[in-house]
């Protein structure tokens, strides 16, 4: 996984605090440790998230880990058989 162990934990605390109960996975090219360079992808799975919750979050996340290419999915629990988030939860880390 090719974030830092306090990425991760800023990631998590940040997540956590507008939803606890939130599931969270990185996917893409940042799992890979052989790769170089790449956008950071999130998927985060939550009930509770609002469009407001989302930007608000997506702030709060690039002001902790450094402003950079950050794509933030986030679907309902009902959503999670949906490609790109099936994909995320087989292929990616949960954080």
């Amino acid at each position: 996984m090719r974030l830092s162990a306090i990425e991760a934990s800023a990631i998590r605390e940040e997540i956590g605090r507008l939803d606890p109960q939130a599931e969270v996975y990185l996917y893409g090219s940042r799992v890979d440790d052989a790769a170089r360079g790449g956008d950071v992808d999130l998927l985060v799975v939550s009930d509770t998230l609002g469009f407001r919750d989302i930007l608000c979050l997506r702030r709060r996340i690039l002001d902790r880990v450094g402003w950079q290419q950050l794509d933030l999915v986030v679907r309902r629990r009902d959503q999670v058989d949906e490609p790109l988030a099936a994909m995320a939860q087989e292929t990616g880390i949960r954080l």
